[in-house]
């Protein structure tokens, strides 16, 4: 979901990594939480190794800024008034909300956005890791940067710990969290190659954490709310899945015929995150589609048609994908130019 299509489109198993991905977001809001806390062990780090992997440094940190808000924050933007919008006008007409919290929620972002934008906080937290990552890879030495993590992965742990309700606005405490694992993806595109025997590893290691995690429940990321689990734990569990995703998707993508579907999903995979909450939900709240296999299906086969009317348009490439090229055919801004 970091919205870097051409780049993944160069690496065939990366669309439909995230393609699986995002299945796993969805099905891990519509299905029962028992059912699904294992998709919440390693879905939301998965986009975020993913980021990591794919990122690349820039010298130019006012250009780098730039760019990533352009492409990140203008969809933010855009799909908040599309979808956050109406849905605080029902809430504060129906007494549930009041003007001021509606106001002040879109500001703050991160856990205080709920409702149909619950799932919004990964943006703006992905897009301050990205900012944080690119000023250390080009101002600290690795050996510091990787001494660093380990700080920060300390700090996210004693803030679950000691201050479980604190929470600064787009989610910036996350980020704490968020960045040991995406300077591991970033790691990893340096180290990747084949294991060759001990590849099996991998699947004997995730027999493990699956194992585990059925005994502790605890084992499992509540990363919006600042729970990450069981110290170190959760996150060499989380690991483990992503290593064994990436295996399976290196395999899928050998054969088209399977792969393809994986890819739409995600290419797709940002508006299918925007948009599959308000869907489900109307069908819930409104339509009374109990059945969380009925609502998956809908959440996704709308969710997709949006993203194919959004990308058939222009402006919808610009506001709500984040495409430069388009915004500067849209809106002929001479400035733009220049970014």
């Amino acid at each position: 979901m970091s919205n870097t299509l051409n780049t993944s489109s160069r690496i065939g198993w990366i669309d439909t990594l995230k393609g699986i991905g995002i299945l796993t977001v969805v099905a891990g809001h519509i299905f029962p939480e028992t059912a699904v806390r294992y998709l919440f062990l390693f879905h939301m780090p998965l986009f975020i190794f993913i980021g990591g992997f794919l990122f690349k440094p820039s010298a130019d940190w006012k250009e780098y800024l730039t760019k990533k808000a352009f492409h990140l924050l203008v969809p933010y933007v855009a799909f908040l008034c599309l979808v956050y919008v109406p849905y605080e006008m029902r809430e504060i007409f129906t007494g549930k909300e009041t003007i001021a919290k509606g106001i002040v929620r879109p500001f703050l972002g991160g856990r205080y956005l709920i409702g149909w934008a619950a799932v919004f906080w990964y943006v703006t937290c992905f897009f301050l890791v990205q900012q944080v990552m690119n000023f250390l890879v080009n101002k600290v030495s690795k050996k510091i940067i990787g001494l660093l993590m380990l700080v920060s992965l300390v700090i996210s742990y004693a803030i679950n710990k000691f201050l479980p309700s604190f929470g600064l606005p787009w989610n910036a405490d996350v980020v704490f969290a968020a960045l040991p694992i995406f300077y591991l993806g970033y790691l990893y595109k340096g180290v990747q190659g084949d294991p060759g025997k001990y590849k099996w590893m991998i699947f004997v290691l995730l027999a493990v954490v699956v194992t585990f995690t059925y005994y502790y429940p605890a084992n499992t990321y509540g990363m919006k709310n600042g729970e990450y689990g069981i110290p170190f734990v959760t996150l060499a569990s989380s690991l483990v899945i992503i290593l064994s995703l990436i295996e399976l998707v290196k395999i899928i993508s050998k054969y088209p015929l399977v792969s393809k579907p994986f890819n739409e999903f995600g290419i797709a995979s940002m508006v299918v995150m925007y948009l599959h909450q308000p869907i489900q939900f109307i069908a819930l709240e409104h339509l009374h589609i109990v059945n969380p296999f009925a609502r998956f299906f809908i959440a996704l086969v709308l969710s997709m048609g949006g993203y194919y009317l959004l990308n058939s348009f222009a402006i919808g490439r610009a506001l709500f994908m984040g495409s430069l090229p388009d915004f500067k055919k849209v809106f002929r801004r001479e400035k733009l130019a220049t970014v």
